[in-house]
């Protein structure tokens, strides 16, 4: 039989779709996808129509469909199945697609605070317009990291998860009157920023001036960045209030302790 120019070998096939030939041959012996012509000289050719049933097989593939699920559906296919088919797997996508948005988003994160990391050296002050910010706070700690305040830390770290999905972009505050007092160990609460649109917060940072200011090294460098800060302050003219939010910048990029970046952000009129 001369071979019609409409009908292809599984190589000719493989070729034509951009898969491999042994993919092919493996199909067919679990008989999901078959030749479907069998010429005089014996040989197997597929046709050219049945490219749309094998582009429809691989997508299923590529969605996770197992062999076992693709071939019920292809040995009974139906509108009422097909449907189902597309449905769930549309749902997987999304799935998918939010996944890849709050990694995206998660990655974001790091990348500005790592570039504000960049930038940044001990004691230095800089005074800036902050646009206003929602916040999310945890229960309050006693500032002493004891098993009470890892605890709240789990709580809220866990709590900002289920919210944003990957997330750990949070910090503490002090407030400025245990700063002017000396009791830099008077932690309040953790806190977490939210995006502007969202609708759960706890309380809203202001949009005005700030102070923000930076120190390298362990906790017991933020003593001196303290006392810069007020100096600067009475140097400057200005009033500091309400609360200093404390934030780790480099901490997926940390060698070792002494090189911890802490970001202080405090209100100042």
């Amino acid at each position: 039989m001369k071979k019609n120019k409409y009908l292809f070998s599984s190589g000719e096939f493989a070729k034509l779709n951009g898969i491999n030939k042994r993919t092919l041959h493996y199909y067919n012996d679990i008989g999901l996808f078959c030749p479907e012509i069998t010429g005089e000289n014996g040989y197997h050719y597929y046709t050219c129509f049945q490219t749309i049933q094998l582009e429809m097989i691989l997508l299923f593939r590529k969605l996770g469909l197992s062999i076992e699920d693709i071939k019920a559906y292809t040995s009974n296919p139906s509108d009422a199945s097909f449907r189902q088919i597309l449905t769930a797997q549309k749902e997987v996508i999304d799935q998918s697609i939010q996944q890849l948005l709050e990694a995206k988003a998660f990655l974001q994160q790091k990348q500005d605070k790592l570039e504000l990391g960049l930038s940044a050296y001990h004691g230095k002050i800089e005074k800036l317009k902050l646009p206003e910010q929602k916040i999310l706070l945890s229960r309050p700690i006693s500032g002493t990291y004891d098993e009470n305040d890892f605890a709240i830390v789990t709580e809220f770290s866990m709590t900002l998860k289920k919210l944003f999905g990957l997330y750990d972009n949070f910090g503490s505050r002090i407030s400025f009157q245990c700063i002017s007092e000396e009791k830099f160990d008077d932690y309040d609460r953790f806190f977490a920023y939210t995006n502007p649109d969202f609708e759960q917060y706890d309380e809203i940072l202001p949009a005005g001036t700030y102070l923000r200011a930076y120190s390298i090294g362990d906790w017991a460098q933020l003593k001196e960045v303290y006392h810069s800060l007020i100096q600067y302050a009475k140097t400057h003219g200005l009033t500091l209030s309400g609360y200093a939010y404390e934030e780790g910048l480099n901490e997926m990029a940390l060698e070792k302790n002494n090189d911890y970046i802490t970001m202080i952000t405090i209100a100042c009129t």
